[in-house]
This record gives structure tokens, sequence and C-alpha cells, in this order.
């Protein structure tokens, strides 16, 4: 008897998977999916008598959505739903950083930066006794009254100058990964794979494995919203489309087997 099952329980959609359209390059997988949601709709056009009742509705332009939200934060969403391909630095490709650095004063008048600084640190603020910022001091190439000298992380402060100093400078960094959002940058028609898991109703001992398998959506940018919360949530939105010289072209197949991968 072949396979053919009906009713199923959904256990729960264990991966999402983005490819590029032209390359079918792996671009973003996400894990900890909530909340998915696969829709499709139509326009109805009705098709009226002289009396106006309706006698039938003539139904075109399918479009379809698959929403979810993700349980953490992904950075390779933040890519995707922003248009930007995430930069990731090494030893020969350096990523500049903001660095903020609140650093108490030596004996000395010194202090010393976790970076050497790349451009140019033109001030430093005291933190005074109460814990708000005091005088300003301005670089300069010898020491002064309100100046300060810098050598590679060192920075030396006049005697009067005590306590604490915060300092804002950027460094290089081989170390990190870089996503930027720019005004212009639009998303990118992908292809996804959206893995499930079965079981059969009777048994549920019985796993089934289930694909979607979606062969262009792109990333609704109209309203992205990034929870920046620990407890917060990363919600995607994907709008399905068909080729649009293919009349007959597919939103999605759902596919289910019964192997459990």
């Amino acid at each position: 008897m072949s396979f053919n099952p009906n009713e199923l329980i959904l256990e729960k959609i264990r991966a999402v998977e983005e490819y590029d359209l032209t390359t079918n390059e792996l671009v973003g997988r996400y894990t900890q999916i909530e909340s998915p949601s696969l829709k499709t709709a139509a326009t109805g056009t009705a098709v009226t008598d002289a009396m106006g009742a309706e006698i039938t509705t003539f139904y075109n332009a399918q479009t379809g959505t698959f929403d979810f939200t993700n349980s953490l934060f992904s950075l390779d969403l933040a890519a995707s739903q922003f248009g930007a391909t995430k930069e990731t630095a090494d030893g020969n490709n350096k990523i500049i950083k903001p660095v903020s650095e609140t650093l108490t004063i030596g004996a000395d008048h010194t202090v010393t930066l976790k970076y050497v600084p790349t451009g140019t640190v033109k001030y430093v603020k005291v933190i005074n006794e109460n814990n708000e910022f005091g005088k300003t001091y301005e670089l300069s190439a010898t020491a002064g009254e309100g100046k300060f000298t810098i050598d590679e992380k060192v920075i030396t402060l006049p005697e009067e100058a005590t306590g604490r100093v915060f300092v804002r400078y950027d460094a290089e960094t081989g170390n990190a990964v870089k996503i930027t959002k720019t005004s212009d940058s639009i998303p990118e028609m992908r292809s996804l794979l959206v893995h499930a898991i079965f079981h059969d109703p009777c048994n549920t001992n019985m796993v089934y494995a289930g694909v979607i398998s979606i062969p262009r959506a792109q990333i609704d940018p109209s309203a992205v919203e990034i929870s920046l919360t620990s407890d917060g949530k990363h919600a995607a939105s994907y709008k399905l489309q068909k080729s649009y010289c293919d009349e007959n072209a597919k939103l999605f197949d759902i596919i289910v087997s019964d192997d459990a991968e």
C-alpha cells in the first residue's frame, strides 16, 4: 500500500532555510521558530446579472505570505531583512568599530586604552566624584593646561586630572561581524525550505518528515521591528511570488515523506 496520509499532527517547524535564488547557496538558517504561518490570498472578480445578482466569482492574482518569529535575534535574518550582506572580519579584512571606555587615571596621570585608536582621539572627558561629566581635555602634541597627549594606546593627562575619564574612539578588529542598513537597500528574492516534523495521529511514535518548498519569496521590508530586549523576539514576513514570465508557476510545494530526517 502506498504512503498516502491525510490528517497529521504537526509537531513543529524545526528550521527555515533561505537560499540565494541564482547560486542556490545557503544564506540563512533559522532554528528557533515560533508562530509560523503560511497564508494564501486571491483577488475575486464577481460576475453579476442585469439585476445585480452574483452568478459566479473568478479568482486570480493569487499570492501568499509566510510569517514566523525567531525566538533569538538572528544576524543572518537581519541582514536579509535589511537587504544587506553580513560582513565577517578576519586578519586581512578588519572591521572598524566604535569604542567607549571609562578608565581610572593612574598615579602617573595616564590611562591605557584597550585598542590602538584608528584616526584621532580629539577629546576626553573627566568623570567627577558625583559621577557626572566634568572638564573636557583636548588632544595636543605637547602637554599643557587642558590638553592631553597620546602615544599608541597610552593617554597622558595633566597633573590636575584625577578620578576617571571617558574616551570615545574607533578601533580595528579582526573578530567581528557587521550589517549595514542603507536607505536604498531592498531585500533580494530568495528561495525557502521550511522543514517540519509530523506525527501519525493514530500512532504518535510514527514520525514523518515534511518540507515546504517555496521557490520565490521576498522579505517584506515595510515594517521590520527588532526588539532590543533580552526576551524580545525576531519576526519576519515573506511575500511569496510566482515568476512573472511563468503563467502557471507555483507558489509552494508541501511534501511529506514516511521517514524522519
